[in-house]
């Protein structure tokens, strides 16, 4: 996939999900028994009400609208084919309150399911001049963050699955690969003020308890 040209991305993950009793780790026999309900949490609906705030005025996000205005909205989907990959409703839950706020200004929400990224890609690019935000499952935001023309190196190759309150910004380029740079949101109780470290690395997470 091709880099987006003269286009702002923000990427962010879906809000939070529910957890595994008391937050352990279950066991194989009861994993094999977990039944995803694909939906947010209630912090993750306190989350997707209070980025209706952040996106509307946190400075590092005006700043971004202003050199370039806000265009669309794009979610990922619940697949509903035979070969379904990917049946959360989460990102799309994450950003619906903000989509709703923001459709009476002629920002557009689309929305695509997992398997779709090159389509993803292609409509970014048709958002010239423009910025766009991203809500997506954890595990194809690195990926998509490379396609959009970031050099791998830049990029952390894992999002940890406890963390749901970091942004990440995509700007292009001037005839260089684009810039990236990642922004704690901070908006709920327990976010940190940290960022994903370069360096993250896949682990055997506790709270990764379903499709995303």
């Amino acid at each position: 996939m091709a880099a987006a040209d003269d286009v702002t991305v923000i990427l962010i993950r879906h809000a939070e999900k529910l957890t595994w009793h008391n937050g352990v780790a279950p066991s194989k026999e009861m994993k094999a028994l977990y039944i995803d309900n694909h939906i947010l949490s209630a912090k993750g609906y306190e989350r997707a009400h209070a980025l209706v705030g952040y996106f509307n005025h946190r400075e590092e996000i005006q700043a971004l609208f202003r050199r370039r205005p806000l265009a669309a909205i794009i979610a990922q989907d619940v697949d509903r084919t035979p070969d379904a990959w990917g049946r959360s409703e989460r990102p799309r839950e994450t950003v619906e309150p903000l989509a709703t706020h923001l459709a009476p200004r002629g920002v557009v929400f689309l929305t695509y399911t997992k398997k779709q990224l090159p389509q993803v890609l292609s409509s970014i690019r048709e958002f010239k001049g423009r910025t766009v935000i991203v809500s997506w499952a954890h595990q194809q935001i690195p990926d998509l963050t490379v396609a959009l023309g970031v050099p791998a190196a830049q990029v952390p190759q894992h999002w940890p699955g406890k963390r749901f309150d970091v942004t990440w910004v995509v700007e292009p380029g001037s005839g260089t690969p684009a810039t990236f740079v990642q922004y704690p949101q901070r908006l709920l109780f327990g976010d940190k003020d940290s960022v994903i470290d370069l360096h993250s690395a896949k682990g055997k997470e506790k709270d990764d308890n379903g499709d995303e």
